[in-house]
């Protein structure tokens, strides 16, 4: 039975987890954080690494409250580079998006430009202007662009690296290589968690921070959150002299095409290389160190991608395709594409953290510190917790093929044709 001197625990490692730790301990607790593999060995090391301000034309379903944790994002992210924990591959670059059509260009700059979040120094740029900053940018292969000059580029390994180091010297107890099988509770409150070998941490409070595998341990509560697991993959080039300077690139009008400097070369991702994992039969292609192993579709993204990379950059062309490092990893999706933190209305004491909408490495650090403040204090000063609040779903959820069903349109434009013809 825990007492009131039981430490928090915190399940999961990934970026959302060592967050919500970091806070904690910030916040006066005694930290446990437990995770089934190494710390910081999940998905979160698949991150792309790049940072922004999404709600401000980016993404149309959020508002003040998600640019305020992207803010919080980037801040957090710029003192940890200044605390010597370790590299963490911290870049302001900025990002650019870019159309390559005029249909392209009419969908998706005004966004941006008419945008009541728009910051400080954002512009529309012209192709020659956008060439100016993109080094190697054929001008010829684009239509407009649109610069956020705030946004940052981080090593996602690298910087879980650090936040690890940085929460041992917090003294944070990690607990690596421990799965947890269920909660334990008394008179309705959380009392601990119970691992895979049956030993039993005590705990005064639990925050699940376990991704995708979240659900597992709300499911004997009666509660589900509605959201899909998707794999989503990346791939890394050579090196072949590309410059640290690149800004982070978005096409939105090309599957969500992202393109971002890696180490001299590049790193790219599109929705090619996605796929909900109950397509084709419940976790197909999963390892067994929940890592997933999707090879159709790297190639996939490889057929569709590499032409529009090598028109883009033809400095680019002679390594796409040339041993090229693939990473793959398992983000969550939710019903609303917005996330899901607070307290679980079932069981006092347990604060859920998840429903990442492929961005947790942008809003990691603002959901930890939004779950850690609501599991101490009840509240939280940091953007509208009641846009993630879990109890805003009904207890059960639906399957994961009706949640995909369920989800707002991730473009804009696409949000205003369909609404254009309901």
């Amino acid at each position: 039975m825990s007492s009131p001197d039981s430490p928090t625990v915190v399940v999961g490692a990934g970026i959302i987890g060592l967050s919500t730790a970091w806070h904690l301990a910030d916040l006066g607790q005694r930290v446990v954080l437990v995770d089934s593999g190494p710390a910081a060995g999940g998905t979160t090391t698949a991150g792309a690494g790049f940072v922004g301000q999404w709600a401000a034309g980016y993404a149309w379903y959020w508002n003040e409250s998600e640019r305020d944790v992207e803010q919080y994002g980037i801040d957090f992210y710029r003192r940890l580079a200044e605390s010597g924990h370790g590299p963490t591959g911290y870049r302001r670059n900025g990002n650019v998006w870019l159309t390559v059509t005029e249909q392209g260009r009419a969908d998706h700059i005004p966004p941006f430009e008419d945008h009541p979040l728009r910051p400080a120094g954002a512009r529309t740029l012209t192709p020659a202007e956008a060439a100016d900053l993109v080094p190697g940018l054929d001008p010829s292969a684009v239509t407009a662009g649109f610069l956020h000059p705030d946004g940052i580029q981080i090593s996602a390994p690298d910087t879980a690296a650090a936040l690890v180091g940085a929460l041992r010297a917090k003294g944070v107890a990690i607990r690596e290589h421990t799965a947890v099988a269920g909660l334990e509770a008394r008179d309705g409150s959380v009392t601990g968690v119970r691992t895979a070998g049956g030993e039993v941490i005590d705990a005064a409070r639990v925050v699940l921070a376990a991704g995708s595998w979240t659900n597992a341990l709300l499911a004997p509560l009666g509660r589900e959150l509605p959201t899909v697991r998707v794999v989503a993959s990346r791939l890394v080039t050579k090196p072949f002299g590309l410059p640290g300077t690149l800004p982070t690139l978005m096409l939105p009008e090309l599957e969500g095409l992202w393109i971002r400097e890696h180490r001299g070369g590049l790193t790219y991702g599109a929705g090619s290389g996605y796929e909900a994992l109950h397509v084709g039969g419940a976790d197909r292609g999963t390892d067994p160190a929940r890592r997933p192993v999707r090879t159709d579709l790297l190639d996939a993204m490889r057929t569709s991608v590499h032409p529009i990379v090598a028109r883009l950059l033809p400095a680019a062309a002679s390594v796409l395709g040339a041993d090229e490092t693939p990473t793959q990893g398992v983000v969550s999706m939710t019903a609303d594409r917005n996330f899901i933190v607070g307290p679980v209305p079932e069981l006092a004491g347990l604060v859920v953290a998840g429903g990442d909408n492929e961005s947790g490495v942008t809003h990691g650090p603002g959901l930890g510190r939004i779950a850690a403040e609501l599991s101490v204090t009840g509240t939280t000063t940091l953007g509208d917790p009641s846009r993630y609040d879990p109890a805003r779903f009904p207890a059960r959820a639906p399957s994961e093929a009706d949640v995909v069903a369920m989800m707002p349109a991730r473009r804009e434009a696409d949000a205003r044709r369909a609404g254009a013809t309901a």
